[in-house]
């Protein structure tokens, strides 16, 4: 087994390390949840500390009491962090400070026992397993870079619950409870470490995801911008001319959409933007690509599809606008689609093959709205 004492010294270095990189970013970015994060790294640094002390000397209040409270301390600074991301640390406060404060007073009579170790152990555990759910909530409804460190969480939560259980049963135990104890000590200390090493890694990725979103995605329906997929169009058509491969693309517009915002406000149609959205998303294929490239325009790429196909999917489109009204703050709003198709021939270039689905388009809005036109 690995030497406690050495441990424990790295994991003192290398925590006041992360801590000091943490306050740097805080510094730069003025983001909490840096500090927050920061501030868990020199408590646990702390914790550790003060728990060595044990060893040397007799000042239960320090080496018992006091490290408790600061081992309590560390991940609720964590979980504070967590909920600073998206800067709802302020409703969990009060909660953090609620735990501190019962722990104080539950701990003075029994700091030196070993219900003070049961306990905060079995504070820490369902620290953890609430910094996972707390993670969990960040990004609901997409991959999230933070599931490392929710996998690291609950690996840490479920050590803590070995521990209180081995704490409750080593009276009876035929087992070696102290060597077992020990070897949770040291995961518990590295996983610590290893959390928040973690942590500033996983939120430049982050950061980095964010950018790209901004730059790639129209900021309402959460489809490509026109610029986004304009590139990636490029890409596909290119290989199609070179293979010589099935291609179509498809202009759409909403009609009469001024009228929704005029008669219901722009809320009104931003929320329509974003159903209309939803409703054509559902009807393509996972390769398909489609962006809004303008207020209420939106843009279809489909690789690998005939014609005949480009306009039936078309048709689907149309029909899951007009066959269901938005509904929206007990307003019931019907709408409907002119839709341009053009099938790649040639060696088409993107902005022709836009430019020929837009005549479609407006041969479709010509000929009366709410329908599909195939163009020449």
């Amino acid at each position: 087994m690995m030497h406690l004492p050495t441990i424990i010294i790295l994991s003192i270095i290398l925590n006041t390390l992360i801590g000091s990189f943490l306050l740097s970013l805080y510094r730069l970015k003025k983001q909490k949840t840096y500090l927050y994060w920061c501030c868990s790294c020199f408590i646990f640094v702390l914790a550790q500390v003060t728990a060595s002390l044990r060893a040397y000397s007799d000042l239960n209040l320090i080496s018992h009491y006091l490290a408790d409270l600061l081992i309590i301390i560390a991940p609720l600074a964590a979980i504070l962090g967590i909920h600073a991301y998206n800067n709802t640390e302020k409703s969990k406060f009060t909660a953090c400070i609620g735990v501190l404060l019962v722990s104080v007073i539950i701990l003075m009579p029994f700091y030196s026992t070993s219900f003070a170790q049961l306990y905060t152990t079995l504070v820490i555990a369902c620290s953890f397993c609430y910094a996972a759910y707390a993670l969990n909530k960040l990004h609901v409804g997409r991959v999230s870079h933070f599931l490392l460190l929710q996998i690291c969480f609950v690996i840490h939560a479920l050590l803590m619950f070995c521990q209180a259980a081995l704490l409750v049963s080593a009276p009876t135990s035929v087992i070696d409870t102290q060597q077992a104890l020990a070897v949770i000590l040291i995961s518990h200390i590295v996983i610590s470490t290893c959390t928040a090493l973690v942590w500033p890694v996983l939120m430049f990725l982050e950061s980095e995801q964010v950018l790209t979103d901004l730059a790639n995605l129209d900021p309402l329906t959460g489809l490509l911008n026109r610029r986004a997929f304009l590139n990636l169009s490029a890409t596909h058509l290119e290989q199609a001319n070179s293979y010589q491969k099935e291609l179509c693309a498809l202009m759409i517009d909403i009609d009469f959409f001024k009228k929704v915002n005029d008669q219901f406000g722009h809320e009104t149609g931003d929320e329509a933007l974003k159903w209309v959205a939803t409703k054509i998303q559902a009807q393509l294929r996972e390769h398909d690509i489609v962006a809004r490239i303008g207020g209420e325009e939106f843009a279809i790429l489909l690789p690998n599809t005939s014609e005949k196909n480009a306009q039936a999917l078309s048709e689907r489109i149309r029909l899951a606008i007009k066959n269901q009204p938005f509904i929206y703050k007990q307003h019931s709003i019907s709408l409907s689609l002119s839709i341009g198709v053009i099938k790649r021939t040639g060696d088409s270039n993107i902005n022709d093959l836009l430019a020929k689905a837009d005549k479609g388009l407006y041969q479709a809005k010509h000929n009366g709205r709410n329908q599909v036109v195939v163009a020449i």
